[in-house]
């Protein structure tokens, strides 16, 4: 568990490439009440289905397939995906050229997320799954869709429930500090970002 955790946190080309993509898109951002408010109430239901997903998975010990798992095989990556939909909303506007501007680069990263960074992952964690549950993953994804989530849960017939220590495990809370502070920086990027002052019709 530590090694994966050690692994996690190194920073690769592709997390530094996410990271300067979000900083770009928040420092650029022209937000609107009534999007920004859609697009907050998303992250919000993004981090809580993370956080579902990370109280249910004890990293290469046990193959999940209850709770969010049932629904969809990487609800984690679900989750990741609803947040930039809600940051993105939250950060651009149909009224001005900056907004949709906005929207704009965000469509692009969408594209990133869905044409190469997703199916890169699977890829990558497939096979060693495969290597580690067998019978057990090839089940699973007979059974439940690897994004888009089934309406109604897959019966498995697995006993498992949320964890909280699971959930600290996985360190998934920091992300909620995350959130909150980049829809923060969105509401209040006229003071701070280096873009603003900026004459946009």
């Amino acid at each position: 568990m530590n090694s994966n955790n050690r692994a996690s946190k190194k920073i690769t080309w592709r997390k530094a490439a996410a990271y300067v993509s979000s900083l770009a898109l928040i420092s650029l951002a022209d937000p609107r009440l009534i999007t920004f408010l859609v697009g907050a109430c998303l992250v919000l239901l993004a981090w809580m289905l993370r956080l579902w997903a990370f109280g249910y998975l004890d990293k290469n010990a046990m193959m999940v397939t209850t709770g969010p798992y049932a629904h969809t095989r990487n609800p984690a990556y679900l989750g990741s995906f609803v947040a930039l939909v809600g940051i993105s909303l939250a950060s651009g506007n149909i009224d001005s050229s900056r907004g949709q501007l906005v929207w704009g680069f965000a469509l692009l990263l969408i594209v990133c997320f869905f044409g190469f960074y997703f199916p890169r992952k699977i890829s990558r964690e497939y096979p060693r799954l495969q290597k580690l549950f067998g019978a057990q993953l090839e089940e699973h994804a007979a059974n439940v869709p690897n994004f888009w989530p089934r309406i109604t849960p897959w019966c498995s017939g697995q006993e498992r429930r949320f964890s909280s220590s699971l959930l600290k495990e996985n360190h998934e809370l920091s992300w909620g500090v995350a959130f909150a502070i980049a829809l923060t920086a969105i509401y209040f990027v006229k003071i701070w970002s280096p873009f603003f002052p900026v004459a946009v019709p």
